[in-house]
C-alpha cells in the first residue's frame, strides 16, 4: 500500500457508533471513539511519512487497523494492560449468537498474525517514536499503560540490582536475629519447612520482596516477625516504616492483625522492638496525597516520599497504574514488601500486578538464594529452579484458619485449581448436612423467599442490629455476616437483595409494584430512606471527611436522638457525620465479591447469578468470596452456573509477566 496524497480522508468502516453496535458486540462509545481518532491519526501520520505496506489496499489496512484499535479498547476495559496480537491473529472480534444459535453480531475476522505484524512494523509505532499507540514485543498498547508497565519493570531492576550492596544486613546478624524470632519449641515438624520462617529470611536481604499465600496462612503475623527483624537489624530511631492498603477497610484490618500480633510477641521481644512496630495504617491514596480534581498525587518522582520502609497490604487489589504511581515516589534505598494472595481477584481496573510479580504458584529460588537460606535458616530441601527461580517470592502455604479438613478450605482449593466435578460434588454432600463448614441450597426465585433460608438468615442477622443497645454492638454484629453477590443488577444482585432485605425488615417503608415476568417482585423504596441502625457504604472518596470508596458506616440515633452516621477509627473510637454530607453510598446488607477483598466474616452467603451468559464469573472471583468465609458460608447456584464459574478463569495480557519469567 502507499498513499500519495495527505489531503485523503482516512477510510473508517463504520461512520457512526451505531452501525458499529450492529456489527461487534458488546461494545461501547469509548471503543469506538478511541479506534476512530487514533487510526486517523495513525494512517494520516503514515500518508506523511509516505510509509509503504507492501500488498495491503489502503481499505483494508484502515480496517484491520480500525479493529485492532478497537480490540485494545476493549481489552482495556476487561482490565488487560495491552493486547498481544497473537492472542488475536485469525479470531472473530465481536462475534455473538444467542442460546438457539441465531447469530445477532457477525464481528470482525483478523488476518493471520504475519499480516498484523507487518502492519504495525510498518506503522512505526515502537517506544522510542512518543506515538499514543505502541508497539512492543508484540504488545500493543496505549502509551500511558506502556509507560507505567516500564516504571515498575525499571523499579524492580533496579531493586534486584542493590540485593548485594552493603546496606543490607550481614549473614551472622540475620542468624542471630532468626534465633530469637523462631526459637526451637516454634518450629515445625521435622518433615515440614517452616515457610514463615523462610519468608522472613528471604525478605532481610533484599530490598524487594513478596510474601504470599491465602487466608489464615499467617502473612501479618509473618510480616510483624519480619518488621521486628528489619528494627533489630537497624537502627530503629532513624527508620520510618509505613504501612498500607488500597482501602480503608483493609488498611483498618492490616493495623488491627499487626497489634493483636505484637501482643503474642510480648515474651519473644524486647520491649523497645515491641514498641517500634508501627500499628499506625493509611491508604495508599494518602500516603501518596492526593491532589482534588486530579489523577495525580503530591508525592511522585520529583518529590519522593520520606520513607526507609514500606509494606503493601493486599496487593491483589492494587491496579497497574497506581502500582507504577507508587514505585516511583520512592527514595532509592526503601525496601518494599508487599503482602497478598495472589489466587484473589485481581484489580477492577487494568492490571493484575499480583500475580505478573508471582508467576510460580509456589516458592522457586535460584541456587544461590537457596544457599543463603539455607545458611540462615538452618533449612533444608528447599525447593529451587534453574530456569525460572523467583528470589523475591515467597508463598506460606500451611493455612491455620483452614486445616484441610474443613468444607470451607478444601472447596477453596477445589475451586481455585478448577475442579468443577468434585467442588460441585463437596456442595451436594453439603446440601444433605455432611458438612459442619458448608451449606448448600438450590436456585430459588427471589418471588418465594419469604419463608426460606434468606428470610431466616435476615432474622438471624439483620433484625438483631436495630435492637443493638450501642454502637459497638451493632458494628460486631455486622461484621458477624454479609450476603455475597457477583453482580450489582438482576435478580441475584446486590441491589435487588438489599431491596429485599430492607423490605423485610422494614415493610412500612416500601411500596410493592406487581410481580414482573420473571416471577420477580418489584421493591420501591422512597430516594434516600434513612433509618436506625441502617448499614451503608461508601462509594466514593471525600478527602475533607476522610472517607473513601469501600468505608462501612452506620445510620444511627446518637445521645440526642438525631440520626447520624458512625464509623469506625483504628483507635477504637467513632466518627460522626450529618448524614446530608456523606459523599454518595448505598446499602450494604450485601456486598459485590469484589467490593468485599479485604474483609472477613464469620458466616457468609454467596448467591450467584441464575444463567451462564455472565463474563465475571471466574474460579477467582468464586475463590475470592469463600475465603471471606472464617467459620461458615452457605451457597446458592445451579449445576451450570457452578461449572462455568469454576471453569473460567482470570486471564490479564500483561509485559510485566513476561520480563518476571525471562
Amino acid at each position: 500500500m502507499k498513499m500519495n496524497n495527505p489531503e485523503t480522508t482516512v477510510y473508517l468502516p463504520y461512520c457512526r457508533f451505531i452501525e458499529l453496535q450492529k456489527q461487534i458486540y458488546d461494545v461501547e462509545a469509548i471503543d469506538y471513539f478511541l479506534a476512530k481518532q487514533f487510526t486517523e491519526l495513525l494512517i494520516n501520520r503514515l500518508v506523511k511519512t509516505q510509509t509503504a505496506v507492501e500488498n495491503k489496499t489502503d481499505k483494508q489496512c484502515c480496517d484491520v487497523l480500525f479493529h485492532l484499535l478497537l480490540a485494545l479498547s476493549v481489552s482495556l476495559r476487561q482490565g488487560h494492560s495491552c493486547l498481544p496480537i497473537n492472542k488475536i491473529a485469525q479470531q472473530r472480534l465481536g462475534y455473538h449468537c444467542d442460546n438457539t444459535g441465531v447469530v445477532s453480531h457477525q464481528g470482525f475476522q483478523f488476518p493471520e498474525l504475519a499480516y498484523l505484524n507487518e502492519l504495525l512494523v510498518g506503522l512505526n509505532i515502537g517506544e522510542q517514536q512518543e506515538q499514543g499507540i505502541v508497539f512492543h514485543h508484540n504488545n500493543l498498547y496505549l502509551r500511558r499503560y506502556f509507560l507505567f508497565e516500564q516504571q515498575i519493570i525499571a523499579f524492580l531492576a533496579q531493586h534486584q540490582s542493590l540485593s548485594d550492596q552493603e546496606h543490607l544486613p550481614q549473614s551472622t546478624d540475620i542468624i542471630a536475629c532468626l534465633d530469637l524470632l523462631f526459637p526451637d519449641e516454634n518450629n515445625e515438624p521435622a518433615n515440614q519447612i517452616d515457610w514463615q520462617k523462610v519468608a522472613v529470611a528471604n525478605a532481610l536481604n533484599k530490598s524487594f520482596s513478596i510474601i504470599a499465600g491465602g487466608p489464615g496462612t499467617g502473612k501479618t503475623y509473618t510480616v510483624t516477625k519480619l518488621l521486628a527483624a528489619i528494627i533489630l537489624l537497624k537502627t530503629p530511631q532513624s527508620l520510618n516504616i509505613s504501612l498500607v492498603a488500597p482501602t480503608g477497610k483493609a488498611a483498618q484490618r492490616l493495623s488491627e492483625s499487626i497489634n493483636q500480633a505484637k501482643a503474642g510477641f510480648s515474651a519473644l521481644l524486647p520491649e523497645h522492638v515491641l514498641a517500634s512496630i508501627p500499628t499506625e495504617t493509611k491508604t495508599i491514596h494518602r500516603l501518596l496525597g492526593v491532589i482534588p480534581n486530579s489523577p495525580n498525587f503530591r508525592h511522585h518522582q520529583d518529590n519522593l516520599l520520606n520513607i526507609d520502609v514500606l509494606l503493601i497490604d493486599e496487593v491483589s487489589m492494587v491496579d497497574l497504574p497506581l502500582m507504577a504511581r507508587i514505585f516511583r515516589a520512592l527514595p532509592k534505598h526503601c525496601q518494599v514488601i508487599l503482602l497478598g494472595d495472589a489466587q484473589q481477584l485481581p484489580s477492577v481496573a487494568a492490571g493484575s500486578v499480583l500475580s505478573d510479580l508471582t508467576p510460580n504458584k509456589q516458592a522457586q529460588f535460584s541456587a544461590s538464594n537457596r544457599q543463603y537460606l539455607e545458611k540462615v535458616t538452618g533449612i533444608a530441601n528447599l525447593p529451587v529452579s534453574k530456569r525460572y527461580p523467583a528470589d523475591h517470592l515467597t508463598y506460606l502455604t500451611h493455612s491455620r484458619r483452614f486445616d484441610g479438613k474443613g468444607g470451607i478450605g478444601v472447596l477453596a482449593q477445589l475451586v481455585i485449581s478448577g475442579d468443577s466435578e468434585q467442588s460441585w460434588q463437596l456442595l451436594q454432600a453439603a446440601k444433605k448436612g455432611s458438612q459442619s463448614q458448608l451449606m448448600f441450597v438450590d436456585e430459588c426465585n427471589f418471588s418465594t423467599l419469604k419463608d426460606n433460608w434468606f428470610n431466616d438468615m435476615v432474622e438471624q442477622y439483620y433484625r438483631p442490629l436495630s435492637q443493638a443497645t450501642s454502637i459497638e454492638q451493632a458494628f460486631h454484629l455486622l461484621s458477624t455476616f454479609r450476603f455475597l453477590a457477583a453482580t450489582r443488577q438482576g435478580d441475584t444482585g446486590v441491589e435487588t437483595i438489599n431491596l429485599l432485605i430492607e423490605s423485610t425488615l422494614f415493610p412500612s417503608l416500601f411500596s410493592f409494584s406487581s410481580v414482573s415476568r420473571s416471577n420477580t417482585r418489584h421493591y420501591v423504596k422512597p430516594q434516600n430512606t434513612l433509618y436506625h441502625a441502617k448499614p451503608i457504604m461508601i462509594n466514593e472518596n471525600d478527602y475533607s471527611l476522610g472517607l473513601y470508596n469501600g468505608d462501612i458506616g452506620m445510620i444511627w440515633k446518637n445521645e440526642k436522638g438525631h440520626l447520624m452516621a458512625y464509623f469506625e477509627q483504628q483507635n477504637g473510637q467513632y466518627k460522626q457525620i450529618l448524614p446530608s454530607r456523606l459523599p454518595q453510598f448505598e446499602t450494604v446488607y450485601a456486598m459485590t465479591i469484589h467490593k468485599t477483598q479485604g474483609s472477613e466474616f464469620e458466616h457468609v452467603a454467596l448467591l450467584l447469578p441464575t444463567n451462564t451468559d455472565n463474563q465475571l464469573l471466574t474460579r477467582e472471583l468464586l475463590y475470592t468470596g469463600i475465603t471471606r468465609a472464617k467459620a461458615k458460608i452457605t451457597i446458592q447456584s445451579n449445576k451450570a452456573v457452578w461449572y462455568q464459574g469454576v471453569e473460567s478463569q482470570v486471564s490479564r495480557y500483561s509485559g510485566i509477566q513476561l520480563h518476571v519469567n525471562n
